[in-house]
């Protein structure tokens, strides 16, 4: 990390210590999150943690042009990844296509665009829409499979198991290997999304080299017998490199898919079942749902932010970014920004400028399997409320959360009806 001494008055939190703020990053569920985040817009809105080596971005206005500008803001993180981990453990990773191949969510133009063109038309919302039945046919599986008897956990009982076999089936992963495939899972998310301790940091490198040899095979596979999957669309038209295939698979399929998706659905249903009216009126009248979602997503989205660097020297917030600076920008706080939003705490469905969220980020590297994903989150909250129109949650239940340093997912959601 450059040196930041000459470039860092002005932007400590006057009332908050550097160790305090970034304590609560690191637990990012905590109740005072969202107070402290308002703080930090007011009073320290771009901040530099010592403990964290990062720049936090905290209003609306400074986190869009983070995300807008790639060029001068590039998402080529992995680097700064690796350089977490110990030697031995960073040698593992740095040999794997997961870290170190040309990736359309961490590269720029040019690579960015060649990488994402071939396979945009398999996320296109045609393809999506002829996607949906394969979808809801999970969606009703899973809802059939919830206990009989209340209270469950929706996350351990649905979201996660519906999200798992969606990404299992796009990419054509044999039923068989649903255990393998969330295991390798585990592994790259924890690197990417979490902090694994000491203990388990060998062993999940370990499982990401045996994770692309996997990988590896299973493009051999639909390279020689192509099937209606996103593998078999990408490998037949011959664009990637095996590599390139391996790192999109490993992050931009798997990963990125079957957490969020699930984190973007147990979000959802909480906020839904928190005031049994917006359940009804969801249930009454589906075609809200975006409105729903999208709110929701601004509210309670399951990513704090996104790091970027910071490619020369540059001015943000009235501040001085030093050419090298790690930038976190935090999507959390700019979606409840109140120069942007109004009211930005409350549940509001049909606020004006919801399409201003940056829920699935913006500009280049903007989520390219949103549709998907809101397909997904729609059919399976659509399949639930059909077969349980009275979910509802279980009262006092304690708010527990997904382990990891950038993600605010509920990892338990105890229902009943």
């Amino acid at each position: 990390m450059p040196d930041q001494t000459d470039h860092r008055a002005g932007t400590r939190c006057p009332a908050l210590s550097s160790a305090a703020v970034s304590a609560a990053f690191l637990s990012p569920a905590s109740a005072g999150l969202h107070p402290l985040l308002k703080q930090l817009r007011d009073d320290a809105p771009v901040f530099f943690s010592e403990e964290l080596g990062v720049w936090i971005v905290t209003r609306y206005d400074d986190v869009l042009r983070v995300l807008k500008d790639a060029e001068l803001f590039p998402a080529s993180t992995r680097s700064v990844i690796l350089g977490a981990y110990p030697p031995e453990v960073r040698d593992i990773l740095a040999a794997t296509a997961t870290f170190t191949a040309p990736n359309m969510g961490f590269d720029g133009r040019p690579t960015h665009d060649r990488l994402r063109r071939p396979v945009a038309p398999y996320l296109s919302d045609r393809n999506v829409a002829r996607l949906e039945p394969r979808i809801r046919a999970i969606a009703d599986r899973c809802a059939a499979r919830l206990p009989d008897t209340p209270p469950a956990d929706l996350v351990a009982a649905y979201a996660r198991p519906l999200a798992t076999a969606l990404v299992m089936t796009l990419a054509g992963f044999p039923d068989d290997d649903h255990d393998r495939v969330l295991r390798y899972h585990r592994a790259v998310s924890g690197f990417f999304f979490g902090s694994p301790p000491p203990d388990r940091q060998l062993p999940y490198a370990r499982d990401v080299q045996e994770w692309e040899e996997y990988l590896s095979a299973h493009i051999r596979r639909r390279r020689r017998h192509p099937e209606d999957d996103i593998v078999g669309f990408v490998a037949a038209q011959d664009t990637y490199t095996e590599r390139e295939l391996i790192s999109f698979l490993s992050f931009d399929i798997v990963t990125a898919g079957i957490g969020p998706t699930g984190y973007a659905l147990t979000v959802l249903c909480r906020e839904l079942l928190e005031d049994h009216r917006r359940r009804d009126a969801l249930a009454a009248e589906p075609a809200l749902f975006d409105t729903y979602f999208g709110e929701s997503l601004r509210r309670s989205g399951p990513a704090l932010g996104v790091f970027r660097t910071a490619a020369e020297a540059t001015e943000l917030g009235g501040v001085r970014i030093p050419a090298g600076a790690a930038l976190w920008a935090l999507i959390a706080s700019a979606d409840r920004d109140e120069r942007r939003f109004e009211r930005p705490d409350d549940h509001v469905p049909a606020r004006p400028r919801l399409g201003a969220s940056l829920h699935f980020s913006h500009g280049l590297h903007y989520c390219l399997g949103a549709n998907l994903a809101r397909t997904a989150v729609r059919t399976a909250v659509t399949a639930l409320l059909r077969r349980r129109p009275d979910l509802r949650l279980v009262p006092d239940q304690p708010r527990v959360y997904e382990p990891g340093i950038n993600v605010i997912a509920p990892a338990r959601l105890l229902v009943e009806w």
